[in-house]
């Protein structure tokens, strides 16, 4: 399968509307609330702004998380990737804490929209992703990823970084509105697919550790086990 073709009409934007009626009653919010209200004043009127140029700055910041991680992995192993998770976890968490606590979300909708809603708020205002959300059962829902920040500049194994966030996000969502749901990606466009496809399911059990955070732990597992392949490669060169 292709990758994505440019433009398209597909998808909604962080000021799009979904096709369910109940999401009329939706009002995404936004994080940072400050910060963002000050840009909006210092860019009103200018016709000397490229938004552009904050595509640059953010996938220059994206780039750096990543690097980081990779440094303090291979410096400090697995206590480095602890400390580096950590502090990316935090992050998601406050970001998607602000999000939920500035968005209204009427009480009557089912849990399987709530949740979809929440993750719709999530790629389109955390994320930046232009996003085609719908609701399969009472269950379930699913999203596909048309367009990412991250999809020219990071290789599939890198999206391990937004893992991260992704596991601080799922715990403000349980915490502020008692939803816990289990994302699951089968396709990345990092890996030449037409979209990032997920699969999010809701999850009945309220305890243990959460199957998103457990593929996590596998994947730092194979990243360190990939260190020491390269590391045995740089020693047969000597």
């Amino acid at each position: 399968m292709g990758k994505p073709e440019y433009p398209t009409r597909e998808g909604i934007w962080s000021r799009g509307k979904r096709s369910e009626p109940s999401f009329e009653a939706v009002r995404l919010g936004m994080p940072y609330g400050e910060a963002v209200a000050n840009f909006r004043k210092a860019m009103e009127g200018r016709e000397d702004f490229d938004p552009a140029v904050l595509f640059v700055w953010g996938t220059m910041q994206a780039k750096a998380v990543l690097g980081i991680l990779k440094a303090v992995e291979e410096a400090f192993g697995e206590s480095g990737q602890g400390v580096v998770r950590k502090a990316i976890n935090q992050v998601g968490y406050d970001a998607a804490k602000q999000l939920v606590e500035s968005s209204a979300f009427p009480d009557d909708l089912s849990d399987v929209e709530l949740i979809s809603f929440m993750v719709t708020g999530i790629n389109t205002v955390l994320y930046a992703s232009l996003e085609r959300p719908w609701v399969v059962s009472k269950t379930r829902c699913e999203f596909d990823i048309i367009w990412c920040p991250h999809q020219d500049v990071y290789r599939p194994f890198d999206c391990r970084v937004q893992r991260y966030f992704v596991e601080g996000m799922i715990r403000a969502m349980e915490e502020l509105k008692g939803m816990r749901a289990n994302p699951y990606v089968d396709k990345l466009i990092p890996r030449g697919d037409d979209c990032c496809h997920f699969l999010v399911e809701k999850l009945e059990c309220a305890e243990g550790e959460h199957p998103w955070a457990e593929y996590s732990d596998e994947l730092e597992k194979k990243a360190l086990a990939r260190l020491d392949k390269n590391r045995g490669k740089d020693r047969d060169k000597r």
